[in-house]
C-alpha cells in the first residue's frame, strides 16, 4: 500500500527514485495512467478533465480535475483524497504520496518504485 508522507519525506523519496532509477517505459505507463483516471472517476466529488504524460521526471503523469462536490472546502477535499487514495492502485510496489493545498487548488503527488529500478511519478491537480 502506498502510504501518505509529509512533503519533505515525499520529496526525498521521489528524488531518490529519479536519481537512482529510470522512468517506466511508455508502454507500461499507459495502462497505469488509465487505472488512475478510472480510480478518480469513482470519486463522485471529482470530475477528471484531462490526463497527459510529461517528459518531466517529477511528474511523468499529470491529471487535471475539478471539484464538483457541494462544499468547495479544500480541507474536505484533502480529507476525501487521503481516504480514497490510492485505492487498489500501486499495491505491489513501493511508493508514497503527498496531498496539500497549493494556491487555490489541491495537489496530490505520487511516486512509485517498480521492478528493474523503474519509477513512475505523477500529479493530480484538483481545482475549485
Amino acid at each position: 500500500m502506498m502510504p501518505y508522507a509529509k512533503k519533505p519525506a515525499f520529496e526525498t523519496f521521489r528524488a531518490h527514485l529519479i536519481v537512482h532509477g529510470k522512468p517506466l517505459l511508455e508502454k507500461d505507463i499507459v495502462p497505469i495512467q488509465a487505472q488512475v483516471v478510472a480510480h478518480l472517476d469513482t470519486i463522485r466529488e471529482i470530475l477528471v478533465q484531462k490526463s497527459k504524460r510529461h517528459g518531466e521526471k517529477t511528474k511523468l503523469v499529470e491529471i487535471t480535475t475539478s471539484w464538483v462536490g457541494l462544499d468547495a472546502n479544500p480541507k474536505d477535499a484533502i480529507s476525501l483524497l487521503k481516504r480514497s487514495w490510492p485505492g487498489g492502485l500501486f499495491e505491489d510496489v513501493d511508493g508514497q504520496y503527498w496531498i496539500g493545498e497549493i494556491d487555490e487548488s489541491i495537489q496530490l503527488e505520487f511516486a512509485a518504485r517498480f521492478p528493474a529500478d523503474r519509477y513512475l511519478t505523477g500529479r493530480v491537480l484538483v481545482t475549485f
